[in-house]
């Protein structure tokens, strides 16, 4: 029995194609978040992250992972990799992305709901034609109060 091999499938990207591209990342670069300061303070014992928002990010080492149990000493090498967006100490060996330094900062639950907000109040074509739909069909019901039974009189 033989086996079988199978030429390798290219995938053909043109130059129109990776300018998009291109031009997309440019643009994403000026309005994406990024790091552009990180400190550790040894006093408070945080690492400190300056945002190019204009924020500032105060975490407790003690909070992230891959530094919880670093000494003080080792953090003085952080260093700011992968497109402003990852904090790494080659003396820890690890780092920790910016995503995961502001769910520590603000807690995962509270993320959630604000990023549902945000979510609920995008428009989009789709909703603006429910929503017309909707007005054609008399609005968006009125909710109905709770009924209470009543007592009996005696």
């Amino acid at each position: 029995m033989s086996a079988t091999v199978k030429k390798p499938v290219r995938i053909g990207t043109t130059d129109a194609e990776l300018r998009e591209a291109g031009r997309i990342g440019r643009a994403w670069d000026k309005v994406a978040t990024k790091i552009v300061a990180a400190t550790y303070d040894r006093r408070q014992d945080m690492i400190r992250v300056d945002l190019s928002t204009g924020a500032i990010l105060s975490v407790p080492r003690a909070k992230i992972l891959g530094f919880a149990k670093a000494t003080p000493s080792q953090l003085v090498d952080l260093e700011i990799l992968g497109g402003q967006e990852t904090l790494w100490s080659d003396s820890v060996d690890d780092g920790v992305l910016l995503e995961q330094l502001v769910i520590i900062a603000a807690g995962e639950p509270i993320l959630g709901v604000i990023g549902a907000r945000i979510n609920g109040a995008k428009k989009s074509p789709a909703r603006a034609s429910a929503s017309r739909a909707n007005g054609l069909k008399g609005g968006r019901p009125r909710k109905k109060s709770p009924t209470v039974p009543r007592k009996k009189a005696a």
